[in-house]
This record gives C-alpha cells, sequence and structure tokens, in this order.
C-alpha cells in the first residue's frame, strides 16, 4: 500500500483529490497548511506529496525545498498544484526536486494520470538498478496501454460519479440550509415588524393617556381653583352678611331713635305741658293723636321693611304689586308688573326668595339707576318661575361691579345670586353702560327636602 499525502488549504480541492485517488492501495494523508504538510512529510514518509503552491504558514515550494534539504525525504516525489504555470516557476519547482505539475482547475483524470507517471518512473528506476540495464527503458505494449487507460477512464467514471454527487448533495443541503435562513429572516422580519408595531401602540397608548392625564389634571386644577374660589366668595358672602345685619342693626336703631324715639319725646311733653297748663290741654292732645299715628306709621313702615306682612297673609302676587305701587309713590317712576297665576300652594322659602330678589333690584334701580320706568314679570314654565326685573336707568358694567362685590364693597348683587341658588335656581345679570339693567332668575315652584 502507497500512502499519498494531499496538502491544500481548500478542503473541497482536497476532498475531489481524495475521490480520485480513493483506492485500496492508497493510504491518504491530509494537511490543510504547509507546516502540518512538513511535519506529517517527515514523520509518515509517504510515497508521495501532492503539494498546492500558495498555502498558509509554509507554500508547497518551501516545503519542497525543506524536504530536499533532508536526506531521508530528499527523495520523495512531488506533484505540485499551482494556477501560476510560469516557466520560470516550473524550473524552481524542478530545481527542488518537482517530479510534475498540474495547473488548477484540473480534471481527476490528469491527477491519477501524473500519478501513475510517478509510480511507473519509480518502476523504471528500480527495474533499472536491479537489472543494471542502463539503455532499458519500461516499454509499454499497446494492448497493455489500452487496458491502462480502459482501467483509469472506469476508475475516473467511479470517482467523478462520487464528486458529482458530493457535490450534489452539497447543493442540496446549501438549498435547505438557504430555505432555513431565508425563513429565518422571513420570521425575524416578522418579529421585528410585529415589535415596531407594538412600540407605535405603545407610544400611541402612551400619547393618549398623557392627553388624558393631562386633560383630567387641568379639570382639577379648574376645579381646585373654582372651589377656592367659592370657598372665598362664601368666606366674603359671610363678612358681608354679617356686616349687613350691622347695617341693618344700625338702621333700625337710627329709625327708633331719630323717628320713633323723637316722636315720644315729642308726646311726653305734651302731656307734661298739659298737666302744667290744664287750658292747652286739647290742643296737646291733638297734637300728640297726630304724632302717635306719625309713630305707628313709622312702626308698620319699618315691620314692612323687615317682612311685609301681606306677602305670608296675601301671597306673592298681591306683596309684588303692593310693594311696587308703594315703591313708584316713594321714588316717583312708572311700574309696569305682569304676573302669572302662581299655584297657591308655592313653597314660602321661594316666595320669600322671588319678593327679596325684586326688592333687592327695584331698591338698587331707586338709589342709583335714575330710572323713569320699571318693568317686573313672574312666569310660570315648566315647573319653573320666571322672575324678570327690568329698566331704563343708567346701567353699568356687569364685570366692574362684580370684581367691587368681591372686594366686599357690595353685597346686593352677589346677595340676589346667593339667594336663587340657596334655593336650588339661578340668577343672570345684564346691564351694560347707557343701556339699562335686566335681572333674570329662574327659581323651582318646590324646594327639594321641603315637607
Amino acid at each position: 500500500m502507497k500512502t499519498i499525502l494531499l496538502a491544500d488549504d481548500d478542503a473541497s480541492l482536497r476532498e475531489l483529490a481524495r475521490l480520485t485517488m480513493n483506492d485500496p492501495e492508497y493510504c491518504i494523508l491530509e494537511a490543510s497548511d504547509g507546516k502540518e504538510a512538513l511535519n506529517l512529510a517527515r514523520t509518515q514518509r509517504p510515497d508521495l506529496l501532492i503539494l498546492d503552491w500558495m498555502m498558509p504558514t509554509l507554500s508547497g515550494i518551501e516545503v519542497a525545498h525543506n524536504l530536499r534539504q533532508d536526506p531521508t525525504t530528499a527523495s520523495i516525489p512531488v506533484i505540485m498544484l499551482t494556477a501560476k504555470g510560469q516557466e520560470k516557476d516550473r524550473e524552481l519547482g524542478r530545481a527542488l526536486g518537482v517530479h510534475s505539475y498540474l495547473v488548477k482547475p484540473f480534471s481527476p483524470l490528469d491527477l491519477r494520470e501524473r500519478v501513475q507517471n510517478v509510480w511507473q518512473q519509480q518502476a523504471y528506476v528500480e527495474n533499472s538498478y536491479r537489472t543494471g540495464d542502463e539503455a532499458a527503458g519500461v516499454t509499454l505494449s499497446p494492448q497493455s496501454e489500452a487496458t491502462i487507460d480502459q482501467s483509469q477512464l472506469l476508475l475516473y467514471a467511479r470517482d467523478l460519479r462520487r464528486v458529482i454527487e458530493a457535490e450534489r448533495n452539497k447543493a442540496r443541503a446549501l438549498s435547505i440550509a438557504n430555505q432555513a435562513l431565508q425563513s429565518e429572516i422571513e420570521e425575524r422580519k416578522r418579529i421585528e415588524e410585529a415589535l415596531r408595531q407594538a412600540q407605535v401602540d405603545l407610544e400611541h397608548r402612551v400619547e393618549e393617556r398623557t392627553a388624558a392625564l393631562s386633560t383630567v389634571n387641568t379639570q382639577l386644577t379648574k376645579e381646585i381653583s373654582a372651589r377656592k374660589q367659592a370657598e372665598d366668595a362664601l368666606h366674603t358672602l359671610s363678612r358681608q352678611v354679617l356686616e349687613a345685619q350691622e347695617n341693618e342693626r344700625r338702621r333700625l336703631a337710627r329709625e327708633l331713635h331719630d323717628e320713633i324715639g323723637q316722636a315720644l319725646t315729642a308726646l311726653k311733653f305734651n302731656l307734661h305741658a298739659a298737666q302744667r297748663q290744664p287750658e292747652t290741654l286739647i290742643a296737646r292732645l291733638d297734637d300728640s293723636l297726630g304724632i302717635v299715628n306719625r309713630t305707628l306709621q313709622q312702626v308698620r313702615n319699618l315691620s314692612l321693611d323687615l317682612r311685609p306682612s301681606m306677602l305670608d297673609d296675601f301671597g306673592l302676587t298681591a306683596a309684588l304689586n303692593w310693594y311696587m305701587e308703594r315703591q313708584a309713590e316713594r321714588v316717583g317712576f312708572a311700574v309696569h308688573v305682569a304676573i302669572d297665576t302662581i299655584p297657591s300652594n308655592l313653597s314660602p322659602a321661594i316666595a320669600t326668595t322671588c319678593f327679596r330678589v325684586v326688592q333687592e333690584a327695584v331698591t338698587n334701580t331707586a338709589r342709583h339707576a335714575q330710572a323713569t320706568d320699571v318693568w317686573v314679570t313672574l312666569r310660570c314654565r315648566n315647573q319653573k318661575l320666571l322672575l324678570d326685573v327690568r329698566d331704563n336707568g343708567v346701567g353699568f358694567d356687569v364685570d366692574t361691579a362684580q370684581q367691587r362685590a368681591g372686594r366686599g364693597f357690595s353685597m346686593g348683587l352677589p346677595g340676589m345670586q346667593e339667594r336663587a341658588r340657596l334655593v336650588g335656581g339661578g340668577l343672570v345679570i345684564t346691564s351694560a353702560p347707557g343701556h339699562g339693567t335686566e335681572i333674570s332668575a329662574t327659581l323651582p315652584l318646590e324646594m327639594k327636602g321641603e315637607i
């Protein structure tokens, strides 16, 4: 059995050479670089070296040079595989004992032929040594050469089928690997698209949630601000109510002192004078009766200002008509009153609120509006009382008046609004300088929680 060392850094070329030399008579050794080939040649002493010219670590020509320097390996024949094939390279190889060259790419048949030539030359040399026949040459008969060529062709065909089958297997494996790679690429693309879509959806949900939180935060801020304003308004209103109570007490005290107190004092003087001067008794009594009548009227007026008994005795319609006539006599403007039929079971709280709103609105008109006409309208619509008090006076700026009221300079406007709100209603003030004023209140016919 002959040992052949194949040295090439191309694994596919080594496989081709191995299949070409696939024969029970051969033991094939393989090396992937020049250094490995040199070590195997020195340790295994192969019968033939097939070397690639260009290899890592050591080139094929360097391996041949090193082997020629060693007497134990100097006689190993070498077949050089090269892509160059230039004459100067061939001369360099022959100087180093290279037997023959194969230019890449080569056919397996050429490789087998080169190997057979090496064996034939070795047999010729050995035979020459044995017979001493210097002129002898191994001459094959035409029939033997034909037999050798046919055997080589059969071996080549067999090896070529193996090479083709191996290449087909490689192609099928590469096709399967390519399909798997394509599937993996498609799957990765699908996953990346799913991740991208998930990221887009997540960003969209984050934006929606952020917008919702921003809206809620804005609403909460507004509610807190509104509640703070309401609390401030409540504190201001409470302070104004206390001030109004004190002002009312002061007015009542002044009325009692200035009017009723003076009248009683005058009555007392008349009684004392009549006691001292009986001749003036009749005149004193007449004057005293006049003082008593005026005092009674003043007491009645004070009582009506505090709460008109007519509201409790005859109802809201009568009380409003009486009040408007009385104000027309006092102030001098013309009044126009239009009132629908009011339910007889109207809540006392609603009736009182309606009367007080009219009272406050008309009082403001008398004090500030310089009006010549005042209209009061009260209608029932859809279980609601619709109250409207309007004048043709000088008017005012509503925002400015509301700001002044908020700073505690007046409680007339917020007082009317608070009265309407307490019974579950609402009140709107409409006015402008030079265009009069209109107070519109919407009140329920029944107050919640009232029996």
